[in-house]
């Protein structure tokens, strides 16, 4: 299946993917043809699967209308922790897609083992990693080289992999670089989109026996990078995580598998790098310059053990993870200015699960699952130097005064005790029917954004819709309640997957109308939209996606996917904001041994079922017809070429932030406005494995 990209992100779409099937339940998009900056937009290949997004390499992952902290990032056993407030880090884009072995979604109800709150689904990233020499070869060299160019943003990237393995040694390393300006489309261009980054991976493994120990470092350093959804943009993001882990088996029939990773994660941005700042003089301007440091570190652990019970498998296990979170806020034309936007914010997780698989009986197979999980959030108090600054108000003053007493004296340890039931059966009707039919009782405590945000900010994990939030400390954890259908159905070369899901979520987080009070009335004079506070509501979202294809005349491909859902309030009468509409993709491709070429048709169906609440904007219906072809010049060698948005369509994206940037209205789009997709982009990737 051919590689698209309807984001504001242009490497997204020059290359080839293919999905393939894991292990039931689960599916693999595969990057063929070197590699895209923003591995999340992957996610626009599984069905039910999308990004939202806020910049060229801040895609967030959305699975069937949950995103966030909802959605659960695998990466070599550890759950990655953003430092940026508005998660311009989010976890799917530190290692980018051209260092992105495999991509792999638990399609519907993900099993309690794939993580320790995966509310929202369970995805999991692979780098790629040599395998130990098998046949007694004392050493081998394996390496993969990529390059690619993107005419749109005049972009390239080029990236480099080198593995050296014994029969009980394995050592790898890994460099990219990326770059790109901003990306054009038939209005104009959008800025700021220009994205720069590096990245490196080093990793050793030793095996022993049934004994396997690995130990990688992964680094990323990404410099200037726009985000236009945003009030602010990256200046630096930089970080590194160490992982360690062992595999391995007590006995014959007794297996086990622990890690343990650290990362350690700064992450500067501000309002005036890459675009204007607003104001009518150079003295408001200066009082509206933003610059905010943040930093994030923490840790992690892993054990499971599984091991034959009645016929089937049993796994039990204890994971965790512990995060530290400082945000502060400056103005680098007032050295007196300051706000701590989060001081010492803790959020640590205890996980205990059990898991077992079993056939009862031939052509049946029943999955069941339970999690505990123990969840202790603090925060340390905040200041402000806005209850001293002479330049306000008294009146504001004193706000900004007892906001922040309000905010220390109040207790804000906070401890929450969560359980997650899931229950899948499969059953082979015939050698080429499966059905499963699947619950699951899903659980996710509150961010420390949405407890811990005592000011009027827009620091809300990348939510991205104008309003300015504050958190509320008494918020209860949200509980999902879900049932799943499907059918999988081969034949032949014929393929035919459909879904069915309905969820109820029970104490659902967002914002609703702020109380009247000090936080509200300094919000009036910040933004003209109502302050905002998180609370617990009640949703429902529910929805329908299918994967199809089948080959003919042995070397013509059909392929297609579509994706529906639709997000409700339960106690009144709206929708959830930020929704996918209705799309789907269709691609046909004649193959053979050497080449491949073929077009592919993206379709996005209109978005009118909006959340009234959030003012947020409908956006129309459009199609992108792309064109793609790629190439065996050598052994190893090929060449990619492509089209995308042959026809120049200028259109919006639903799950594209609203622009910030006053440097776009002049290319047509208004503050508040849907951000753009790109134009058209004529792309040539370069690759070469041995």
């Amino acid at each position: 299946m051919a590689e698209e990209n309807e984001e504001e992100t242009v490497e997204l779409e020059r290359m080839e993917i293919r999905g393939e099937i894991i292990r039931p339940n689960m599916t693999g998009v595969l990057p063929e043809q070197g590699g895209i900056n923003d591995a999340a937009h992957l996610l626009q290949r599984v069905p039910g699967g999308n990004v939202n997004g806020l910049g060229p390499l801040s895609g967030i992952a959305q699975y069937r209308g949950l995103y966030g902290d909802r959605v659960n990032v695998d990466f070599k056993g550890m759950n990655y922790k953003p430092a940026c407030t508005n998660q311009m880090d989010a976890p799917l884009s530190h290692v980018p897609a051209a260092m992105t072995s495999l991509l792999k979604v638990y399609r519907g109800i993900a099993p309690v083992s794939s993580g320790i709150e995966t509310i929202g689904g369970a995805i999991v990233q692979e780098t790629k990693r040599p395998e130990f020499n098998e046949d007694g070869t004392l050493l081998d060299w394996t390496g993969k080289f990529s390059a690619g160019f993107n005419s749109a943003n005049d972009g390239w990237y080029g990236a480099l992999y080198n593995g050296l393995t014994t029969e009980n040694h394995r050592l790898h390393a890994y460099g990219s670089k990326e770059f790109g300006n901003d990306f054009r489309y038939p209005g104009g261009e959008n800025t700021p989109t220009r994205h720069d980054r590096e990245a490196a991976e080093v990793g050793y493994g030793f095996r022993y026996r049934e004994h396997v120990f690995d130990l990688d470092f992964n680094y990323n350093h990404t410099r200037p990078t726009g985000t236009p959804a945003l009030p602010m943009d990256i200046v630096l993001s930089e970080g590194g995580i160490l992982t360690g882990s062992y595999e391995g088996k007590i006995s014959d029939d007794i297996n086990i598998k622990a890690s343990y990773n650290y990362q350690d994660i700064r992450h500067t941005m501000d309002n005036f790098s890459l675009r204007q700042v607003a104001g009518a003089t150079p003295m408001q301007r200066n009082q509206n310059r933003r610059l905010s440091t943040n930093y994030s570190d923490g840790f992690g652990y892993r054990l499971a053990i599984d091991f034959p019970l009645l016929s089937g498998t049993m796994t039990v296990g204890a994971d965790g993870d512990n995060a530290n979170h400082d945000a502060l806020v400056t103005n680098p034309s007032n050295s007196a200015f300051f706000i701590q936007n989060f001081n010492g914010a803790e959020r640590d997780r205890y996980g205990f699960f059990s898991e077992w698989v079993v056939s009862p009986v031939q052509d049946w197979t029943v999955e069941l699952g339970a999690r505990v999980n123990h969840i202790e959030m603090d925060s340390g108090t905040v200041s402000t130097s806005q209850t001293s600054n002479l330049a306000l108000p008294a009146a504001a003053r004193q706000r900004w005064q007892r906001i922040a007493d309000n905010f220390n004296t109040q207790n804000r340890a906070k401890t929450d005790f969560n359980y997650d039931l899931t229950g899948v059966i499969r059953h082979n009707l015939t050698s080429e029917l499966e059905v499963e039919v699947g619950f699951a009782r899903k659980t996710r405590s509150p961010s420390y954004q949405e407890r811990y945000l005592w000011a009027p900010f827009e620091a809300t994990g990348g939510l991205a819709d104008g309003y300015l939030y504050i958190g509320d400390l008494n918020l209860q954890p949200e509980k999902s309640y879900q049932g799943e259908l499907g059918f999988t159905w081969r034949k032949g070369s014929l393929y035919f997957a459909p879904r069915a899901f309905y969820r109820y979520v029970d104490d659902y987080i967002q914002g609703v109308a702020a109380p009247d009070g000090d936080a509200k009335a300094l919000a009036a004079g910040q933004n003209p939209k109502p302050l905002l506070q998180y609370a617990n509501i009640d949703a429902i979202l529910y929805g329908t996606d299918v994967e199809a294809g089948f080959r003919f005349m042995e070397n013509w491909r059909v392929d297609g996917m579509i994706s529906y859902v639709k997000g409700d309030r339960a106690d009144a009468d709206d929708n959830l904001y930020r929704i996918a509409p209705l799309n789907g993709l269709i691609s046909l491709f004649y193959e053979d041994v050497k080449w491949k070429l073929g077009t592919e048709v993206v379709g996005y169906w209109r978005q009118g079922d909006v959340s009234k609440f959030n003012q947020e904007v409908k956006t129309s219906g459009y199609a992108l017809w792309n064109i793609r072809g790629q190439a065996e010049l050598y052994k190893g060698l090929q060449l990619g070429v492509g089209v995308e948005n042959l026809l120049d369509k200028e259109y919006r994206v639903h799950l594209n932030g609203l622009n910030r940037a006053i440097d776009n209205i002049e290319n047509g789009t208004a503050i508040g406005e849907r951000l753009p997709g790109i134009g058209q982009n004529v792309y040539v990737t370069l690759n070469y494995e041995w």
